[in-house]
């Protein structure tokens, strides 16, 4: 299964075979809002993580949709179950994989994640256009979800996992956020990590900050931090979207039990009910 493209594998014209997204979402350390200001590759689309790609009924900032209202939303931008996809973001890798994430879990075979986004694309001269695909283009359609467990877990399953030596959990964080050196970008949650997580930041898996590395390389880097591919992982961040970078790159090395915690450490950090270990333990 092919999870990510090179733009070497594209050419403007074989871009048309998909329907391009664009996943857009403002960077919640950097505060820095999700612009495309160079523009957009052609007809492509939008959802935004950030409002209608979300869940916004609970008190967690990107919540995964139920199946049937991320179905309603796919279908109403003519998307349907068998739609080939084609995701990417302006950063170069870094909410798209979220999109592929939540795609999985209904079921979407053919997704894939151009790898290094806008800034890969650009850099190949390839063209680019000054809007969106016109929203009249869009056709409404009905997709048919098919959900797959395993993909997102809630706190609950992370609870049932925190000691059990045959499941790694990860941290997709910052290595400051990790060891509770910095405070968390998102007021009011508490600063450490989870018991037993191996910290693996989401920027340290990608080359020129853009791109992510070979299988070889990450597979070197997880053996480098002892990680064994072959447990059940358990990758979390702030939110539940750099995440799904960690886990696409385990799967990436061959990893084939690989689930993200949606809720995260916006959910883990803000009560008290959970255990947290800080560098001062």
């Amino acid at each position: 299964m092919q999870r990510l493209i090179s733009v070497d594998e594209l050419t403007p014209e074989t871009v048309s075979e998909y329907q391009v997204i664009l996943v857009s979402m403002s960077n919640p350390v950097s505060g820095e809002k999700d612009t495309a200001k160079d523009g957009y590759l052609p007809d492509a689309i939008r959802i935004d993580l950030d409002a209608e790609g979300s869940d916004h009924s609970g008190e967690f900032p990107h919540t995964l949709l139920s199946p049937q209202a991320f179905a309603t939303l796919l279908g109403s931008l003519g998307v349907s179950e068998s739609t080939p996809l084609l995701l990417y973001d302006n950063y170069g890798l870094f909410c798209a994989p979220r999109l592929w994430w939540m795609l999985k879990s209904i079921g979407h075979q053919n997704v894939v994640v151009l790898n290094g986004g806008l800034p890969a694309w650009q850099a190949k001269g390839y063209p680019l256009s000054p809007a969106l695909k016109p929203a009249d283009n869009n056709i409404p359609i009905e997709y048919c979800p098919t959900p797959e467990e395993n993909w997102f877990c809630d706190a609950a399953g992370i609870m049932n996992v925190l000691d059990q030596p045959e499941s790694t959990i990860l941290d997709a964080r910052s290595r400051p956020r990790f060891n509770s050196q910095v405070a968390e970008p998102r007021p009011g949650l508490r600063s450490g990590h989870m018991p037993g997580a191996v910290n693996v930041p989401f920027t340290e898996l990608l080359t020129d900050s853009i791109l992510l590395s070979s299988p070889d390389t990450l597979k070197s880097y997880f053996e480098h931090h002892h990680i064994d591919l072959t447990n059940p992982l358990f990758c979390y961040c702030g939110s539940g979207v750099t995440a799904c970078i960690v886990g696409m790159a385990a799967l990436e090395s061959g990893a084939s039990r690989v689930t993200v915690y949606d809720g995260s450490w916006s959910e883990w950090g803000s009560s008290n009910t959970f255990p947290v270990v800080t560098q001062h333990d």
